[in-house]
């Protein structure tokens, strides 16, 4: 398919070709050398893109908006009313797709969040054992940190029970016995930004 053709029923050719030179500038007066000389081929171009009846001659459109034969031309891309209506409703169709799509992600993200909301309520709620409660029995996510954080102690202290029937305690019982329930570990270090002063091979945890 050559573009030729459809560029020629488009674009209004002038109606003498003729062979132009470029011509000096008439310009007076200034350095030669920002003289840019006047060339009648530019003019030519400039018509061809820009046609003096143009419908808005400063468009950005080099041919206009506007041509003589509008209808006729949309004539030959649609047919019919019909076609136009079918392809306009076609784009309104793919467009409320993308639209209850987009609102159905949206959705989900906001019952997700209602969820999470509502149980955090849940485990936080002074109603249901918060801290801020009357009784500072804690709330459920309170309570539930403080049985992990307690469930090894407790598993030792059982294991070492089984082990030891007699009643001496043994050498884990003692180190739990050394610790204060709910502190940090007192053998661990304090971050600093300081380099690290190595391993203590001489330490002794406590109660040995």
């Amino acid at each position: 398919m050559s573009i030729r053709p459809t560029l020629r029923s488009i674009l209004p050719l002038p109606r003498n070709f003729t062979r132009t030179y470029a011509a000096k500038s008439s310009i007076s007066g200034g350095p030669p050398a920002l003289h840019v000389p006047t060339d009648s081929r530019s003019d030519i171009i400039r018509s061809v893109l820009y046609p003096q009846d143009s419908y808005s001659p400063t468009s950005s459109s080099p041919t206009g908006t506007y041509h003589p034969d509008h209808l006729n031309r949309l004539q030959s891309v649609i047919p019919s009313e019909e076609v136009h209506e079918t392809i306009e409703r076609a784009w309104q169709l793919h467009q409320r797709g993308l639209r209850i799509t987009r609102q159905k992600a949206l959705q989900a993200k906001f019952d997700a969040m209602v969820e999470a909301c509502n149980e955090l309520e849940y485990i936080t709620n002074p109603a249901n054992g918060g801290v801020e409660s009357g009784e500072k029995k804690g709330g459920i996510y309170h309570r539930r940190v403080y049985e992990i954080a307690t469930s090894e102690t407790r598993q030792a202290e059982r294991t070492a029970e089984e082990r030891n029937h007699r009643g001496k305690k043994s050498v884990e019982q003692r180190w739990k016995e050394t610790r204060i329930p709910g502190l940090f570990p007192r053998e661990a270090w304090v971050p600093v930004e300081s380099r690290g002063k190595g391993w203590g091979y001489e330490w002794v945890r406590p109660g040995y």
